[in-house]
C-alpha cells in the first residue's frame, strides 16, 4: 500500500499592492494617504494605499431658517393638557340645545314664540321616546334645512325610520290643524291692512297672484314625467299658485300641479275667479293673458292689472314705460313672498318620496311665511319714498 505524504503549506510571500486616487483629474496636491497591509509571520500578504485629498477650499453651506430652529439643552419635557376643549364640547341633545330665537330661526325657521304656538297643535298623550318638543323639531328642520332623514337620525341618535315616521306623522297634525291659518280675507280687512304704497292707484287690489316652480326629483312613471316637465324650466318641476294681500299676507294656495301646467290654467282651476267680487282688482305679471277672457266672459266686473305688452312694438311708450314701472312697484311685494318660501330648504328639490304629500307641505311653508312679521310697514315704505 502506498501512502503519500500530507502536502504542506508553504507561506508565500505576497507582493500585492493596491493604489487608489480619488478623483486623479483634481489639480488638488494631495500629499496625505493611509497604507493598510496585512502582514503574517513577517511576512505582507497584502497591501491596501488610499491618497487624502486636502482640500483647503471653503465650503459654504446655506441654512434655511425656517427650517432649522435653535434649541437649548435642556428644555424640561412638558405635557400639555387642552383644558379649554374638554370643558367647552357639548353635544347636541335636541330643543334643550338651543338657547336663543337666532339659533332657533336658523335650524327650524320658527322663534319660540310660533314654536310654543305650533306645539299646541301636535301635543299627544302617547308615549314615545323621542319628548314633543323634539319631535316637532325634528319635523321643522327638515322642512327649513331640507336635511335628509338619516342625517336628522344622527342628529337626534334614532333611526331614519323613526324620523320618517316622526316627519309624517307632524305633518298630518300640523296641516289639518293649521288649515285655516292660509285663508281669503273679507274686503275690509284687506283695505285696513293697505299699505300707503297702493293708495290710490292701486287702493282697490284684492289680490297680487304669482306662480312659482319647486325642481321635483325625476318621477319614475312616464305619465308623471310628461305632466312635470316645465319647459321653462327645462327640468321637472312641480307648479303652484299664489295669492297675497298688499300687506304681504299669503290668502291663497292652489293645488300643487306639474310643470306642464301654464299660469293661466291653474289659476282658472284654483278657483280664484269664484272669490273675486265686483270691483276687485288683481295684480299679475304677463303669463296670464287668458284670464282677462276668462273674467269678461263670467260677467264680474274684475280688473285685471298686467304690465303692457310690446307685441310688435320696437319699444314702449312713455306712458307704457310708466305703467310698467307702476305696476312693478306694487307686484314686487309678491316675489318677496316667494323668497320667504324659499327659505325652506326642503322646497329646494322635492324627493319622490315626499311628493305625495306635497299639498301639506306647500300649506305648512305658508303657514310658516304667515307667522313671520309683515313683508314692509307704512312707515318702511315712507321711509323708503324719501
Amino acid at each position: 500500500m502506498i501512502t503519500e505524504d500530507p502536502p504542506t503549506v508553504t507561506h508565500l510571500r505576497v507582493d500585492q499592492e493596491c493604489q487608489v486616487n480619488f478623483n486623479p483629474e483634481s489639480d488638488v496636491n494631495f500629499h496625505t494617504f493611509v497604507c493598510n497591509r496585512y502582514v503574517k509571520n513577517e511576512i505582507c500578504h497584502a497591501e491596501t494605499q488610499t491618497e487624502i485629498i486636502d482640500d483647503t477650499r471653503l465650503i459654504k453651506v446655506k441654512i434655511d431658517k425656517k427650517k432649522y430652529i435653535s434649541t437649548k439643552c435642556g428644555t424640561p419635557h412638558t405635557t400639555f393638557v387642552n383644558q379649554e376643549m374638554q370643558s367647552d364640547i357639548t353635544q347636541f341633545i335636541g330643543f334643550s340645545s338651543i338657547k336663543n330665537n337666532n339659533e332657533l330661526i336658523d335650524l327650524a325657521g320658527v322663534s319660540f314664540e310660533n314654536f310654543e304656538f305650533l306645539l299646541r297643535r301636535v301635543s299627544s298623550s302617547k308615549k314615545c321616546v323621542v319628548s314633543t318638543k323634539d319631535r316637532l323639531l325634528i319635523f321643522l328642520m327638515k322642512m327649513k334645512t331640507g336635511l335628509t332623514f338619516s342625517a336628522l337620525g344622527v342628529l337626534f341618535s334614532v333611526h331614519r325610520t323613526t324620523v320618517s315616521r316622526i316627519f309624517f306623522e307632524i305633518l298630518q297634525k300640523l296641516a289639518g290643524a293649521t288649515r285655516n291659518l292660509v285663508f281669503w280675507p273679507d274686503i275690509d280687512a284687506v283695505q285696513e291692512t293697505m299699505p300707503d304704497c297702493f293708495r290710490p292707484e292701486y287702493s282697490d287690489t284684492r289680490v297680487i297672484i304669482d306662480c312659482t316652480e319647486f325642481r321635483i326629483e325625476i318621477p319614475s312613471s312616464v305619465d308623471n314625467r310628461v305632466f312635470t316637465y316645465s319647459q321653462y324650466k327645462k327640468n321637472f318641476t312641480a307648479k303652484v299658485l299664489i295669492g297675497i294681500t298688499p300687506g304681504g299676507f299669503i290668502s291663497l294656495k292652489s293645488k300643487v300641479a306639474g310643470g306642464r301646467k301654464s299660469d293661466s290654467q291653474l289659476t282658472i282651476e284654483s278657483g280664484l275667479l269664484d272669490l273675486l267680487e265686483d270691483g276687485d282688482k288683481v295684480l299679475a305679471d304677463k303669463g296670464f293673458p287668458e284670464i282677462k277672457t276668462v273674467i269678461d266672459t263670467s260677467g264680474k266686473k274684475v280688473n285685471i292689472v298686467m304690465p303692457p305688452f310690446l307685441e310688435k312694438k320696437n319699444e314702449f311708450s312713455k306712458a307704457e314705460t310708466q305703467e310698467t314701472y307702476s305696476v312693478a312697484r306694487v307686484r314686487i311685494h309678491v316675489e318677496r313672498i316667494m323668497q320667504r318660501l324659499r327659505t325652506y330648504q326642503i322646497l329646494n328639490k322635492i324627493p319622490e318620496n315626499l311628493l305625495h304629500c306635497i299639498d301639506d307641505i306647500l300649506h305648512i311653508c305658508c303657514v310658516l311665511v304667515n307667522l313671520q312679521p309683515p313683508i314692509l310697514s307704512n312707515k318702511e315704505d315712507k321711509e323708503g319714498g324719501k
